[in-house]
Order: structure tokens, then sequence, then C-alpha cells
């Protein structure tokens, strides 16, 4: 009887996992910085082709997008390294530096791959102005289905 309670607590924790994973945060706060994530296909970028150099497989291309901001004051950090990697879960990733967009506000972002409807880890590292100190905000993205 109690093998067949853990096996539905088990199951029901592993058919949730997905469902909340695909829900997951897009804000973090870390090291007195809030961090934003956003994501979207590259075919809705496409008035901006070569926005970060380069041509881009619109297929299963997504522009990652993070804005920063600093968490007492509330304004926008401008100027910030950042760097990314993406990638399924349990496997290795791309790493690409998140270049600083035109205009303003200023964000933070680049094209990667996401080539299945999977989760995907996405890894944002941080450094403020000419600090050493690295800050890291851990996301989970689920790409949706073509």
């Amino acid at each position: 009887m109690q093998y067949r309670h853990l096996v539905v607590f088990l199951s029901l924790l592993f058919a949730a996992n997905p469902i909340l994973a695909a829900d997951s945060q897009r804000h973090q706060q870390v090291d007195g910085m809030d961090v934003y994530l956003g994501v979207m296909p590259a075919q809705l970028t496409q008035e901006h082709p070569g926005m970060h150099g380069g041509k881009i497989d619109r297929e299963h291309s997504y522009h990652i997008l993070v804005a920063l901001f600093d968490s007492k004051t509330h304004k926008r950090i401008t100027d910030a390294k950042v760097k990314a990697t993406v990638s399924l879960l349990g496997m290795g990733g791309s790493t690409k530096k998140l270049e600083p967009m035109e205009g303003e506000p200023v964000s933070y972002g680049n094209y990667f791959l996401l080539h299945e409807p999977e989760l995907y880890r996405i890894k944002v590292e941080i450094r403020r102005g000419d600090s050493k100190q690295v800050s890291v905000a851990e996301f989970v993205y689920r790409r949706p289905r073509d």
C-alpha cells in the first residue's frame, strides 16, 4: 500500500515538473540586481536580421534578451558585461556574449539555436562595470513546438 502511494506521489511530481518549468520565472534578484529574461523567436526580429552580426537560422533561432536593474534604485544597468550559456537540461551548451542593444533603454541580447521543443537552461553571467565579481542567474525555458 505504501509503495502505491509513493508511485502516485512520484508520478504527480514528475507530471507537474514540466508544467512548472514551462512557467518558470523570468525575473530573479541576484547580488543587488533585478534580472529580467526575454526569449522570442527570430522570426519576430526579422526587421533587424544582422542585429548581432552574421546570418541566423530563423527556423530554430531565438533571441535571448536580458534587462538589468539596480534593486535599490530601480535604475537600468547600462555598463554591464553579460554572457549567456544556453543548453538542453543535462547537456552542454553554447555560450555567447549578450551585446548591448541599440537605442534606449539598454538591454543585452544575442541569438541562440534552440533546435528541440524541450527544456533549456539559460545561465546568465553578469559583471557590472569594472568589477571582478560575476553574478549568475539561471532560468529554465521551454521552447514551444513549431
